[in-house]
C-alpha cells in the first residue's frame, strides 16, 4: 500500500547524503549475497527512515563508538561518515539509533520531526 509521507523541514542534499552514507555502509557490511531494506514510517509528530542490512553486524564493544569522529573499524575508512551523518540528523532536530547483531546485520533508524504543515495534516 502506498501513501504520501507528511512534510518534514529538511535540506534534501544533506538528507540524501545521510541516506547515501548509510546505504554505502550497508553494502560494505555485506559479504556475498545479502539484503538491504529501506523503510519509512510516519507518526503524528515524526517521520522515521530505517536502513537495515544482513551484513556482518557491529560487535557490542564497537557499537558505543561508531558515531565518534575518526573512529573506524575499516582498514581504509576515515571514521567520519557516521559522525557527519549524526551531525546532519541532529541539525535537523532528529536522532539516529542503531541496533546490530554480529553475523545477522544492522539497522539504523533516523527519526525527523514533521514540519508544522505536515504535523497539522497528520493530526487531521
Amino acid at each position: 500500500k502506498e501513501f504520501a509521507l507528511p512534510e518534514i523541514d529538511h535540506d534534501s542534499n544533506q538528507i540524501r547524503q545521510v541516506l547515501l552514507n548509510l546505504l554505502l555502509n550497508a553494502i560494505q557490511a555485506i559479504e556475498g549475497p545479502g539484503r538491504i531494506t529501506v523503510e519509512t514510517k510516519a507518526s503524528a509528530q515524526r517521520v522515521s527512515i530505517s536502513v537495515s542490512d544482513t551484513g556482518r553486524g557491529i560487535s557490542p564493544e564497537h557499537l558505543p563508538n561508531i558515531f565518534r569522529p575518526f573512529y573506524t573499524t575499516k582498514g581504509n575508512g576515515t571514521g567520519l561518515g557516521l559522525s557527519f551523518t549524526r551531525r546532519i540528523v541532529e541539525d535537523h532536530q532528529g536522532c539516529i539509533d542503531v541496533t546490530s547483531v554480529v553475523g545477522k546485520g544492522s539497522t539504523f533508524v533516523i527519526s525527523l520531526p514533521l514540519s508544522q504543515a505536515g504535523a497539522e495534516r497528520a493530526a487531521s
